[in-house]
């Protein structure tokens, strides 16, 4: 039996709970990999037999650059790949793409891709308790179409699938948010928050401040803290919220795409 080797990098947990569900209903034995906690440093090797599931986050319309450089690690076999990538509700732009650009060039096809709703990890009022029950039937179904797609990878394997995106874009051009994380006078410095940072941006031994040059505003030391203690502050912070939270206050819904199937000559 194949085996499933879900992989994602998840700050706030959102991204984890959409990968965990899309791969449950997969029904695949299964290897986890979290790249938050466990970050990728050498050599992936996926058989062309088994299968990858990569769920990432979405930052500024790509994905963190961070996961871009432990994709490079990653190495397929023809491995049919799933893509899955969660946002706060503005936009996921080129990040399905990257995602893609990235694993064709390391021996992935990728056969099925969904851009799935998260609570913004910066401004959580913004797409609040995503994703939910609705979200969870997409999953549900987008696992189901991908089960009937990898059935047939046998017999007729598939077209490459098309997903939406600027050519030429510029992964860089994302440069970050003006706003980092830092904690307040109830940090009681456990340290939780420097040892669940992925870009070393917190000093154990003074862990109420952020280095602004190395934080990429991920979220995971706020997710972290067990004394509530780390947040976003300041008066521009909370006019930048107000702004974003009417600009993005509709309800978008999961997008789907898909690999045709080659036909026979």
């Amino acid at each position: 039996m194949s085996v499933l080797h879900t992989i994602y990098f998840s700050a706030n947990g959102t991204t984890k709970t959409c990968a965990a569900y899309i791969g449950q209903h997969l029904g695949l034995e299964t290897r986890t990999y979290d790249w938050l906690r466990c970050p990728c440093s050498d050599t992936l090797e996926i058989s062309g037999k088994d299968v990858l599931l990569l769920a990432m986050p979405v930052y500024g319309g790509y994905i963190p650059h961070i996961c871009t450089e432990m994709m490079g690690y990653l190495r397929g076999e023809q491995t049919p790949a799933i893509l899955a990538a969660v946002y706060g509700n503005r936009h996921y732009d080129n990040a399905l793409l990257q995602m893609k650009d990235i694993l064709s060039r390391q021996g992935f096809v990728v056969i099925a891709a969904g851009a799935f709703l998260a609570q913004h990890s910066i401004f959580p009022s913004v797409a609040a308790q995503r994703p939910d029950e609705k979200d969870r039937a997409v999953m549900a179904e987008f696992a189901a179409t991908c089960k009937d797609l990898l059935a047939g990878r046998d017999e007729e394997g598939w077209d490459e699938i098309t997903l939406p995106g600027t050519a030429g874009y510029d992964a860089s051009s994302f440069r970050g948010v003006p706003f980092r994380p830092g904690g307040d006078r109830t940090c009681i410095s456990c340290g939780a928050c420097a040892a669940i940072c992925p870009c070393h941006a917190i000093d154990p031994a003074n862990p109420r401040e952020t280095d602004q040059n190395l934080c990429m505003s991920c979220g995971a030391c706020i997710a972290a803290c067990p004394a509530g203690a780390r947040n976003y502050h300041g008066a521009a912070y909370k006019a930048a919220g107000l702004v974003f939270s009417q600009k993005c206050a509709a309800y978008r819904t999961p997008e789907l795409f898909y690999a045709g199937k080659k036909e026979e000559k």
